[in-house]
């Protein structure tokens, strides 16, 4: 479960980073000023960070791997069928 929950806090993360990594090549083309980008990763680090932080704590790390799998971020291959059996329903 533990694996799983990670990979898929990875790739959540991938998504929201990609999300910021776009506001910095704005920032690099000059389209943003150092203030806006500042206030984009401000914004960043109290907004998605922490929601996934907070939202694959390892206590709930079964209705993470749940709902990830029913997001598509993980795959039923990924999860197998012995553990999506015992998944709690999103």
């Amino acid at each position: 479960m533990s694996e799983l929950a990670d990979l898929a806090y990875q790739r959540d993360l991938d998504i929201e980073l990609a999300k910021l990594e776009a506001e910095f090549q704005r920032w690099r083309a000059g389209a943003l000023s150092p203030y806006e980008l500042s206030d984009l990763i401000h914004a960043f680090h109290q907004g998605p960070s922490r929601e996934l932080f907070a939202k694959y704590d390892r206590k709930l790390r079964e209705f993470a791997v749940a709902d990830a799998l029913h997001r598509g971020v993980l795959t039923e291959i990924e999860v197998g069928p012995d553990l999506i059996a015992v998944l709690p329903k999103p």
